[in-house]
């Protein structure tokens, strides 16, 4: 999974779209501990160069801890787009 750099680089990328930051952390997992916890692991990437390579995910965890939306994506090209990460979020301000 990408380093905290790469995740500081999405989150102004999502910024950038003139509805604002993103006003809380990133996860960045480049243990892959999450991955496995979650069961995330894409096995195409198993003992390559490249494993820890998880099927795309995004989690909205609210204020307590509690998942409230989850996407996984087997296909690696597809991703929720903003919008629909937005729409997640707005019940939990």
């Amino acid at each position: 999974m990408d380093p905290a750099e790469d995740s500081k680089g999405f989150s102004d990328k999502v910024a950038a779209d003139g509805k604002g930051p993103i006003p809380f952390p990133l996860l960045s997992d480049p243990q892959h501990k999450v991955i496995h916890a979650y069961g995330l692991q894409d096995p195409r990437y198993l003992k390559q160069r490249r494993e820890g390579i998880p099927y795309p995910t995004a989690y909205v965890i609210d204020k307590t801890g509690r998942v409230a939306w989850t996407r996984i994506d087997r296909n690696h090209r597809v991703r929720p787009s903003n919008d629909e990460i937005r729409a997640a979020l707005d019940p939990l301000r």
